[in-house]
């Protein structure tokens, strides 16, 4: 069972009404697996990669592996940052090993798994109820935004899914040299936006580097969560396991 790290300090700032709705001036979502996704999955690829390699994993180990590792990512990077980029992927790269029981191999499989899933070319897909739920958002009048740790091609794979439009802005972590959770990527968007940390709602899949993230700078989050792991609760915080629930802790 994965949990949050004592030394992670979490700003309570709310932005809800009496019934306990969110009512942001924004919202931003992460993009790979939360708006977008792969098929084969990211973490599919991975489960091939490393069979390939001859150190067998099965997917359902893989996405526990990565939910998991993500969380103490978090609690080993929070506490210190700002971090550089190269920070960021050393440390999420070693949280994943460990937690994939293959910390001893990590050297040498992480550059041969790398490579592998280059050459694993996927074809990119909306999630479930993204594109609707974008829809309805956009109708709304809600202003849109992506942050998103992606390889400095986000703005160009959302126009790619026909979802470029609905954003004012897409944040990608290669462009801006830096890494959710660091508040910068978050303060990135606060500033260009000319709000303040509870008058923002984030969406995002993963614990740490979302919903931590977020909440490290005072923004509200909602979780795309799953059953792989099992965080304990924080204020001003909500769990979605469909993307349409969203739609369910937003005032209209």
């Amino acid at each position: 069972m994965a949990s949050i790290g004592p030394s992670v300090k979490i700003i309570r700032m709310n932005q809800t009404n009496d019934d306990g709705l969110f009512e942001p001036r924004l919202i931003s979502f992460d993009f790979g697996d939360t708006l977008v996704t792969a098929e084969p999955s990211y973490l599919a690829r991975v489960a091939q990669g490393l069979s390939e390699l001859g150190r067998p994993k099965s997917f359902e180990e893989v996405k526990a592996a990565y939910f998991r590792g993500d969380i103490k990512a978090a609690g080993r990077l929070i506490p210190n940052a700002p971090f550089s980029t190269g920070e960021f992927e050393q440390t999420f790269s070693q949280c994943f090993f460990e937690e994939l029981g293959l910390m001893e191999d990590a050297a040498e499989l992480g550059p041969r798994l790398a490579q592998r899933l280059i050459e694993l070319r996927p074809q990119r897909v909306m999630m479930p109820g993204a594109e609707g739920l974008l829809a309805r958002l956009h109708e709304q009048g809600y202003p849109l935004a992506i942050i998103s740790n992606n390889d400095g091609l986000t703005r160009e794979k959302c126009r790619a899914v026909g979802i470029e439009d609905y954003f004012f802005m897409i944040i990608d972590s290669t462009a801006e040299g830096v890494n959710k959770p660091d508040p910068r990527i978050f303060q990135k968007l606060l500033m260009s936006a000319g709000l303040k940390p509870p008058e923002v709602l984030h969406v995002g899949d993963l614990w740490g580097c979302d919903v931590l993230g977020a909440r490290n700078v005072g923004i509200n989050a909602v979780w795309f969560g799953n059953s792989l792991v099992t965080p304990g609760p924080l204020p001003e915080v909500r769990t979605i396991f469909r993307l349409e629930e969203l739609l369910e802790h937003i005032r209209f």
